[in-house]
């Protein structure tokens, strides 16, 4: 009795074992054929999901231009898997790749807005989003792709690839980093042009010792001609660039020079003051010292007394010598 349940269970174990080895995978999903085409090792795991007609149209050396952009797409996830330290992929779930890199402080998300499969024809659509230190990245424009997959003979083919740059202007956390981005942009305006003052202002003053440095804006970048020079020793006359062309209102901020008293002027204030005032752009100051401040949600004289020091004379100094 004992003998013949033995071999009882050897039977449906090997049964078990036969069924096992014999048993088909199941089927790719046009998710999963999408990460091998991105992601597989090989030229053949990007083009054995292309169809009959554009396989057919890519060189065997593939040098030629059309061939370099049908595999563009394949290429860029490749550089993906170099340039990560580390690459997951999902089979299911609200995001399809995940790339960590510096050490997980960057990342990359590619997101699955809608996957819709309708009979032998999958529709994939995916968003790129970043993030830093955990934190999204804000970018002008959210890029999609939209892939539509046909299953062929058991195999997922890509018959179409839409690129699309989603701009959402209703999205209260896209107009935020839009209003932040122009904030940013407005600022650095604004100290290239106080440091162009200021450099001006410098060459005025060593030109006309009798002055001094001058409180006339246009005056810092009009051509004058050079006293010292001759028809024996021409030379020119430096002149100073004004990103703001002589204006008191440039990129979203309004400009003042004072203090130029004294005969000749010892000392001069220049100071940035943003046009919108609820903006809460940074106002900037600076004067002989060569010392730019800023200060934010702050008066004037609130710059110079107690503003954050933005750069200073000696950080050129340091700068020449390194």
């Amino acid at each position: 009795m004992r003998t013949s349940l033995i071999m009882l269970f050897a039977a449906i174990g090997a049964s078990l074992s036969l069924r096992a080895q014999t048993q088909t995978p199941p089927p790719q999903t046009a998710r999963q054929a999408l990460i091998e085409m991105f992601l597989g090792n090989g030229t053949d795991a990007f083009s054995k999901h292309l169809p009959d007609a554009a396989r057919k149209l890519l060189p065997h050396n593939g040098d030629e231009p059309y061939a370099s952009t049908v595999f563009r797409i394949s290429t860029f996830g490749r550089q993906m898997v170099l340039r990560g330290e580390r690459m997951e992929t999902f089979d299911a779930g609200p995001a399809i790749l995940i790339s960590e890199q510096s050490q997980g402080a960057d990342k990359i998300e590619v997101a699955v807005e809608h996957d819709s499969l309708a009979g032998e024809t999958d529709e994939i659509e995916l968003s790129v989003h970043f993030y830093h230190d955990g934190r999204p990245q804000w970018i002008s424009v959210i890029p999609r792709l939209i892939f539509v997959l046909k299953q062929e003979e058991d195999i997922w083919r890509l018959i179409e690839v839409t690129a699309l740059e989603r701009v959402p202007l209703i999205d209260p956390d896209y107009l935020r980093g839009l209003r932040q981005q122009q904030q940013e942009a407005y600022e650095s305006a604004a100290q290239m042009r106080i440091n162009s003052i200021a450099t001006a202002e410098t060459g005025y003053a060593a030109k006309h010792p009798d002055r001094g440095y001058t409180c006339a804006l246009p005056a810092l970048f009009t051509q004058e001609p050079d006293d010292n020079s001759s028809d024996d020793n021409p030379e020119e006359p430096q002149v100073y660039y004004d990103p703001g062309q002589g204006s008191s209102e440039w990129s979203g901020y309004r400009f003042a020079l004072t203090g130029c008293e004294g005969s000749p002027a010892s000392k001069y204030q220049i100071t940035a003051v943003p046009v919108d005032s609820d903006a809460g752009t940074k106002t900037f100051c600076a004067d002989e010292s060569g010392t730019m401040k800023s200060v934010r949600g702050g008066k004037i004289s609130a710059c110079f007394s107690r503003g954050e020091v933005v750069s200073s004379a000696n950080d050129s100094v340091i700068d020449s010598n390194q």
